[in-house]
């Protein structure tokens, strides 16, 4: 889990949520602002499972993904990961490169 201060509060979600550029990945959609800091704020519906264990575990995994991610190359920026259905069956190995490829295309993108 990514400390307090890297996550994001209800008011910056909106604000970013309404101003980010958009990308879009087969397990999720990563909305992107650019920033001084790193924050990160996972979403994860009811779509994704009707089970709060499942999503829990997604939401969990994202994170840890990203910090991670962090550690190893310094990311810095607003990201918002909206999770699409199928990502409670995609296994962590396979999330994992997702988000670090998703993550690379962002900040050349960017």
């Amino acid at each position: 889990m990514l400390p307090k201060k890297e996550r994001l509060s209800r008011a910056e979600f909106n604000r970013f949520f309404s101003l980010g550029k958009r990308f879009h990945s087969k397990s999720f959609t990563t909305v992107y602002a650019p920033h001084d800091s790193l924050h990160v704020s996972v979403v994860t519906s009811k779509k994704v499972s009707t089970h709060a264990v499942d999503r829990n575990k997604v939401r969990r995994r994202i994170y840890d993904i990203v910090r991670h991610y962090r550690d190893e190359f310094g990311t810095k920026g607003v990201y918002i990961f909206l999770m699409k259905a199928g990502a409670k069956d995609v296994p962590y190995a396979l999330l994992k490169e997702e988000v670090h490829e998703h993550l690379h295309t962002i900040m050349r993108r960017s």
